[in-house]
């Protein structure tokens, strides 16, 4: 659960995917910093209660993400590939993300509905280019709680550690 616990608002970023004939709008999907991670991992599980570790199959990269239970370690993983900015440091970044995910850490931020967000753009080749979010992507999450605050996630979070150390 604690591992699966909701990030600060300020902690979840967005990236454009694509973007709208006009340029006007881009689809904006949430994601979380590979340090957001390694700091719930180090919350949690302590400094010494996780571990990673990496392999290159081909084109992927592949995360192992090692978390002490008791006495033994146990292992999940996932991959990824080259991205499109700083290839190779991409690929060990998303892989280690996506590992994450397989122990619960960002696992909501993928039922969130993708959004068509206002955004400014600039012109590349006659095509425009994604610069910037013009409005919060929160704001067009429909269905969606948005995200708490500093304190209210600081307090559900308090709550998980009492919650774990009673039973």
């Amino acid at each position: 659960k604690m591992l699966a616990a909701e990030f600060d608002k300020a902690d979840i970023h967005w990236r454009a995917q694509t973007l709208t004939k006009s340029g006007d709008k881009a689809l904006a999907l949430a994601y979380l910093d590979a340090r957001n991670v390694m700091d719930r991992l180090d919350q949690i599980c302590g400094m010494d209660g996780w571990q990673d570790r990496y392999e290159v199959h081909g084109q992927k990269t592949i995360c192992y993400i090692s978390i002490k239970i008791d006495d033994e370690w146990v292992t999940k993983s996932d991959g990824a590939g080259d991205t499109k900015v700083e290839a190779e440091k991409g690929s060990i970044s998303d892989a280690f993300k996506r590992a994450a995910v397989k122990w619960g850490i960002g696992r909501y931020l993928y039922s969130l509905d993708a959004v068509w967000c206002p955004c400014k753009t600039y012109e590349r080749n006659g095509k425009p280019v994604f610069s910037a979010f013009t409005d919060d992507p929160w704001n067009y999450v429909r269905g969606a709680a948005k995200p708490k605050s500093k304190a209210d996630a600081r307090e559900d979070y308090s709550n998980l550690v009492k919650d774990m150390r009673c039973q």
